[in-house]
């Protein structure tokens, strides 16, 4: 939670020998519930009860703290696979067939929604399920320079909105936590019914799990046929006269393909800069989850409309229909 909220640092925690603390960790729990299985006294197995429960937490904290930022959609479906497997367990020891039926639903369906995260993100199963066991290499590339950034105003997105024919909206989970769903859908509708084309572009892990970008849009109003997927979007980059991205950075960023080595190397993304023009509609300068610095922030055709997405949507809805209705 530290880290989706930006309470903690994004950056994995790679401590000396990290994989043999794991593997000694495993050895001393195994070591306490062969000695726990085999003592008859209550109270040394009380006591290997709660070491057990204080190794787990240290453990865990561990292993959650070893996966880098832009894994950390992927580690919640992990963790919630194994709440499931939990729950399983304890439905063996309490012969309960309704929390083992439900247990194995829950670990299955975060199992299959991690497999499914982790070929989105171009991303090794193992390394997220054990904590970031490689270590990724040192980035090569990076831009160390100087670097300058384009801002601009609500008016003057409006204006190239309303002047466009081919509108892309990439949102993400800045969008979710603005709550600006609803502000991009009647954006959406008030362009449609001017012969402005507005689709939204969705990235498979856009959020914190797959879905999430659908379901806010749904909410929203926005019909289903003006959702369209990564794969689909891509393609025809060239053709969009504008693109809106609004609260999303590690699923549109360039390093994925330009900065070998680093947190988000090889992931798909959406190739935005490729548009006519590109807006970010975002809080600050900051990273995304990868706590990355984006190279597509500074690119020519780039500009940054900074401040709270839900009031830089609802400004820019309301002055797009003023300037259509002109």
């Amino acid at each position: 939670f530290g880290k989706l909220n930006g309470n903690l640092s994004s950056k994995p925690l790679n401590l000396p020998f990290k994989n043999y603390l794991n593997l000694s960790g495993l050895f001393a729990f195994i070591l306490m519930m062969h000695l726990f299985f085999n003592t008859e006294s209550t109270g040394f197995g009380v006591s290997l009860l709660i070491a057990a429960g204080v190794l787990a937490c240290v453990m865990g904290v561990h292993l959650v703290g070893s996966v880098g930022g832009g894994d950390m959609p992927v580690c919640i479906t992990v963790l919630n696979s194994y709440s499931g497997w939990a729950l399983v367990a304890e439905g063996f020891l309490l012969n309960s067939t309704v929390l083992t039926i439900v247990g194995s639903l829950i670990g299955f369906s975060g199992a299959i929604l991690t497999k499914i995260m982790c070929d989105a993100m171009n991303r090794d199963i193992f390394n997220v399920l054990f904590g970031g066991l490689n270590n990724a290499p040192v980035a090569k590339g990076a831009d160390t320079g100087p670097k300058e950034h384009t801002e601009t105003s609500v008016p003057a997105v409006a204006e190239l909105i309303a002047n466009a024919r081919e509108v892309l909206v990439v949102p993400g989970y800045g969008m979710a936590m603005a709550r600006a769903q609803t502000a991009m859908g009647e954006l959406a509708s008030i362009c449609r019914s001017n012969k402005i084309n507005l689709k939204f572009g969705v990235h498979p892990v856009a959020g914190r799990m797959p879905g999430q970008m659908n379901v806010l849009l749904a909410e929203a109003g926005v019909p289903h046929e003006w959702v369209l997927e990564m794969d689909e979007v891509n393609p025809d980059m060239e053709n969009n006269d504008v693109v809106l991205v609004v609260g999303a950075n590690d699923v549109v960023n360039s390093a994925a393909y330009e900065i070998e080595g680093c947190a988000i190397w090889g992931m798909p993304i959406i190739e935005v800069w490729r548009s006519k023009k590109v807006i970010f509609c975002k809080r600050s300068m900051g990273g995304g989850y990868a706590d990355l610095d984006n190279p597509v922030f500074y690119k020519e055709n780039t500009d940054m409309l900074l401040g709270d997405a839900k009031k830089s949507s609802d400004a820019l809805a309301a002055q797009v229909r003023e300037r259509l209705e002109k």
